[in-house]
């Protein structure tokens, strides 16, 4: 989506705070964000005061910051809100008889964010909100969301014409060639589904929900190309109920 013509630059660099705090592995200094966003740090360190003052982020005995009460409330309202995750908790758990992991996850500029993710065989030790984002250009929901978007926006993502108000979180693919990115969405588009080669013998497969293509649905594990219409017939299912 582009900019407004007159886009309120504070709101962008507040978010821009956010966003970092939120998807670093540990508290962060104020110079170092400074670095990580490209911004002034005097700018970067009154926004953050401004967060702290709000509750959506808070320092630790060290003086860094790391995200506060406030965002967590704030995440937890979004998923819940949404409905999104009460139908996840009701839809998603009957695919677990293939044996497979399941995921369902969102797509945010070039990361992808997982709201379930369930190993069958490890059910105690994957769960609910898998919090870490991940390359969209490497997961398999990351790619059929993207596959579903204008490719002068995912050329402007990968390669802006202008410095986004964002930095990208992962270093960007390659989007050209038979084996670019912009193929490989165009073959996703094509077929409906994004099949991926993971390590290990490991694929995903990934289905869109609903035609707005908010959130995607996936397996993971280790399955032949015979079983593939099956699995994505029982995909498509869910994520039919997952959009209603």
């Amino acid at each position: 989506m582009k900019l407004p013509a007159q886009p309120n630059r504070s709101l962008m660099d507040g978010l821009a705070c956010l966003q970092a705090l939120t998807s670093c592995t540990g508290p962060i200094g104020s110079r170092e964000l400074a670095r990580v966003l490209r911004l002034e740090p005097t700018r970067v360190n009154r926004l953050l005061g401004t967060l702290a003052s709000m509750g959506l982020a808070e320092q630790d005995e060290n003086r860094k910051y790391r995200p506060g009460p406030g965002i967590h409330a704030l995440a937890a309202q979004s998923l819940f809100g949404s409905g999104l995750v009460n139908r996840a908790i009701r839809y998603l758990p009957p695919l677990h008889k293939y044996g497979h992991v399941v995921a369902l996850g969102v797509l945010w500029r070039d990361q992808t964010s997982y709201l379930y993710q369930v190993n069958p065989q490890r059910p105690t030790e994957q769960g609910l909100v898998q919090g870490l984002p991940f390359p969209a250009a490497s997961s398999g929901i990351g790619l059929v969301l993207l596959a579903h978007q204008p490719e002068d926006a995912v050329r402007d993502l990968y390669n802006p014409a202008h410095p986004p108000p964002l930095p990208l979180s992962f270093d960007p693919p390659k989007l050209d060639g038979p084996q670019g990115l912009i193929a490989r969405l165009r073959r996703i588009r094509k077929q409906g589904h994004a099949l991926v080669e993971t390590d290990l013998g490991r694929r995903t497969l990934a289905v869109p929900v609903g035609t707005a293509n908010y959130a995607a649905v996936a397996f993971a594990g280790t399955f032949p190309d015979t079983e593939v219409p099956d699995l994505k017939a029982a995909l498509q299912e869910a994520a039919a109920n997952l959009a209603t």
